[in-house]
């Protein structure tokens, strides 16, 4: 993305040639100007069959291509409330939770990316709920518990949450150890063999922002002191 270019262009030029790749998606311009996508998703599983079709929408979001832009499903298969990974407000989907992804989101995606890998697998997962009953490849919980679960699940704390918001600390201010060093969670393992591949993935998402969520996580629980200790480490590393 060039300098003077604005995240809204990166996804309106892109919007533009999405039919070439999805021939059932088209450029879409709203009233007020703006492009967006509008077409038809279909699922298909991976025999080929057909589950079924959706009418969706994709909208610009600001901080595009380093964030998901916004999806909605116009056709009213899906309930419109969290239960069923919709926001209540804006009546977007919730394609991921936060720190999956900014993981997801590194490097920039482009709209081919994200249709393909995350709308078409959030669509798969609420057609198999639908039929069956529940989500084929699981569900994290909505708002500030999808994201503490999303890091227990990697950190595997055993619902210790003290102890995985300190090993959050750890991974955004200390150095990645050596792969036959001691892991830094104390379990006297080696380190890949127990929190490697954790480490690599959630340092994906930035210092800052890990620090953030492990600072959101003390204050919601009461952990003045790892709260205090986080602030500090701000303090030292001149992070705002």
């Amino acid at each position: 993305m060039g300098a003077l270019t604005t995240s809204y262009e990166v996804f309106a030029d892109q919007a533009v040639h999405i039919q070439s790749d999805f021939p059932k998606f088209r450029n879409e311009v709203d009233e007020k100007g703006k492009n967006y996508i509008k077409g038809v998703l279909e699922v298909v599983d991976i025999s080929g069959k057909f589950w079924e079709s959706y009418e969706v929408e994709i909208h610009w979001k600001d901080g595009f291509p380093f964030r998901f832009p916004n999806v909605f499903e116009t056709g009213g298969k899906i309930p419109k409330i969290a239960d069923w990974h919709v926001y209540e407000d804006t009546q977007s989907c919730c394609i991921a939770v936060l720190p999956e992804e900014l993981i997801i989101c590194k490097e920039g995606i482009t709209l081919n990316q994200f249709i393909a890998n995350e709308v078409k697998a959030y669509f798969f997962n609420q057609t198999f709920r639908r039929v069956e009953g529940y989500y084929k490849n699981g569900e994290y919980g909505h708002g500030l518990l999808g994201i503490f679960e999303y890091f227990e699940s990697h950190l595997k704390t055993n619902g210790d949450a003290r102890g995985m918001i300190s090993l959050m600390i750890e991974i955004a201010y200390v150095g990645r150890p050596g792969r036959t060093h001691l892991c830094f969670c104390g379990s006297k393992n080696k380190f890949r063999k127990c929190h490697r591949d954790a480490f690599d993935k959630l340092g994906l998402i930035g210092k800052v922002q890990l620090l953030e969520f492990a600072f959101t996580f003390s204050e919601r629980l009461g952990y003045q002191d790892l709260s205090r200790r986080i602030k500090s480490i701000q303090g030292l590393t001149n992070i705002t």
